[in-house]
């Protein structure tokens, strides 16, 4: 068996992959079923007596001489599961809509993964309902009906996209955590909803080239754009549209974000405020390699923390970079890789 190398996301799933003999990948479980059954199986990493990574089997295949087993967390669950019932809220805490829908697609009969979802925010979504109109700075009218937050079966929402709507609209981050229960008999799932984020600012530990970074990403700008339209659902003028910008010293540069499945105002203003953010002309890592070292011990960081990235770069010199760890992958016992974002593309709730 090779050594898995699981990976950890922010308001994400992660994912572990491992290989074994195909004689092993053959074989079937005590209940007669295979093994590495296609969502019929939990894998669990434990190091040090402590669950570290748990997920469910999604693609167990031969590979060669091989059987390559991939596994995603446990929250992987959700997307594309359609919600089937009927859900209405006048100010209501998108946590607790969020907690709503695990909780109805955990209703039903082998649906229960024994996720709890904890946590809360400040916000609140939906309203009485009724017509809204006002004109924008520019003097453009609009107009639009508000009313509570609904999930409805005949829409079939996916869990799974719903989840990432009011995760970004709000905002707040999720990260899953697994542990052993009082006993060890089982293993406890659980998703933490971090509100107005979670990780934090980690002063106290050093990455930097030289020292314990060892390999990046070449510098990357993005797409450069200071003003995002966003396109939503609706047809022709009827269609949900927003616009935000900022003047930084450079022509107008517009990007145009459309996407359909967006039906409110306040959910396309945060998809195009987000990715306002991160089109301005600013300098990213997106990716780094670190060793195992005493300034920064491989797993001492969570995902959601922010860190300050010291590299030395051809004609740019000496750079000190502020980035928010959004993913990490454990590569070996002394090597890891850390997917990166300017922290300051962030926009927090409270």
């Amino acid at each position: 068996m090779t050594a898995p190398q699981p990976r950890w996301d922010l308001s994400g799933s992660g994912q572990l992959e491992f290989e074994v003999a195909p004689d092993t990948g053959h074989l079937d479980a005590s209940d007669g079923l295979p093994l590495f059954k296609k969502r019929g199986t939990l894998i669990h990493e434990e190091t040090d007596g402590r669950i570290t990574w748990s997920g469910i089997v999604t693609d167990p295949r031969p590979d060669g001489e091989t059987f390559k087993v991939t596994c995603k967390g446990v929250s992987t669950y959700a997307y594309g599961m359609p919600y089937l019932g009927e859900y209405s809220g006048v100010q209501v805490d998108p946590a607790a809509v969020f907690r709503h829908m695990w909780e109805h697609m955990q209703g039903f009969t082998d649906g229960d993964l024994s996720v709890t979802v904890t946590g809360a925010t400040k916000v609140r979504i939906g309203q009485k309902k009724k017509e809204v109109s006002f004109k924008t700075g520019d003097g453009e009218d609009v107009n639009f009906d508000a009313g509570p937050h609904e999930l409805n079966w005949w829409e079939a929402p996916d869990i799974g996209r719903e989840m990432d709507s009011l995760a970004e609209a709000t905002p707040f981050d999720w990260v899953e955590h697994h542990a052993w229960n009082a006993d060890k008999t089982d293993v406890v799932h659980e998703i933490r909803i971090g509100y107005p984020r979670v990780g934090r600012h980690r002063t106290d530990l050093v990455f930097q080239s030289g020292v314990n970074v060892k390999e990046w990403d070449a510098p990357d700008y993005g797409d450069y754009a200071n003003t995002v339209v966003g396109i939503g659902s609706g047809e022709g003028k009827k269609a949900v549209r927003r616009t935000t910008s900022v003047r930084d010293g450079s022509l107008r540069t517009v990007l145009v974000e459309s996407d359909k499945s967006v039906t409110t105002n306040r959910l396309m203003d945060a998809k195009i405020r987000n990715r306002l953010n991160a089109s301005l002309d600013a300098l990213r890592i997106p990716k780094i390699v670190v060793e195992q070292h005493p300034n920064a011990r491989i797993g001492s960081w969570s995902v959601g923390d922010d860190i300050t990235l010291q590299l030395d770069l051809p004609w740019l010199g000496q750079v000190a970079l502020k980035s928010r760890i959004v993913s990490w992958k454990l590569l070996t016992d002394d090597r890891a890789e850390l997917s990166l974002e300017r922290s300051d593309s962030f926009i927090y709730g409270g």
